[in-house]
């Protein structure tokens, strides 16, 4: 009888822990997403503050432009007509445009490097584009990293870098004004730790954009606003390369 109750209670204990609910922990959460809103596989480690687009008036900077993570869009003025354009043969504009980028640490390096690369020039058609271009003026050239930067602070520390970003495409001649066409209406600056870029790009991560191996990325919208031709409207003949 007692042998049968023993047997009986091991029966509906076994019963009782083959009904409990196995959780399956869910991936980590982390403090930034890929671009198609999974999760980060490893937190990202900073977060842009601002980019302060600027003119040189001898050696004062006069910024006209202030771009946050809230407020992506700003303007652009062309100082003289046709003075971005680079190849009229073909139509073909490209300007730089020095600004002054403040990143913030939010989060520690996961691999304890404190290498770096700070990435200008990528464009999307949208935020969410599956895919990526570059728009130096490089024509599908291969993309050369620039060489790592070390930002060696704290949780909480600012890091103040300066950048010449390259814009480039091509234009239309209208009547009295060139009309520039963006590459995409989407530009990014981004910051990429050099060894944790090594380990998303491999299994089991395998990431490919960008985008999703930023550490940080700020979305740039400029609107380029053309100079007004006030006389005869032609353009001078131009080399293949260079200003006029």
């Amino acid at each position: 009888m007692f042998r049968l109750l023993a047997l009986s209670c091991i029966f509906f204990l076994a019963m009782a822990f083959s009904c409990q609910d196995h959780n399956i922990p869910d991936p980590p959460v982390t403090n930034c997403k890929r671009v198609d809103g999974t999760q980060r596989a490893f937190d990202c480690e900073f977060e842009f503050v601002k980019a302060e687009f600027y003119n040189l008036d001898g050696t004062k900077k006069d910024i006209y432009a202030t771009v946050t993570p809230s407020n992506p869009n700003f303007d652009i003025v062309e100082p003289a007509y046709a003075s971005f354009v680079y190849n009229q043969r073909v139509n073909v504009y490209y300007e730089e445009f020095p600004a002054t980028v403040t990143i913030r640490r939010i989060a520690p390096s996961p691999t304890g490097s404190n290498q770096y690369i700070l990435r200008k020039n990528i464009w999307t058609m949208s935020p969410t584009d599956p895919t990526e271009g570059f728009s130096d003026f490089s024509y599908g050239a291969p993309i050369v990293d620039p060489a790592p930067v070390t930002i060696d602070i704290p949780v909480g520390g600012t890091y103040t870098y300066e950048v010449s970003y390259g814009i480039g495409g091509y234009y239309e001649d209208k009547p009295r004004y060139l009309d520039y066409k963006l590459p995409g209406p989407d530009l990014y600056l981004f910051v990429e730790s050099v060894e944790t870029a090594k380990k998303l790009k491999q299994a089991p991560y395998n990431y490919t954009l960008y985008r999703d191996l930023a550490e940080g990325k700020l979305l740039l919208r400029p609107t380029i606003i053309p100079a007004r031709c006030t006389g005869l409207c032609y353009l001078p003949p131009k080399l293949l390369s260079g200003h006029v």
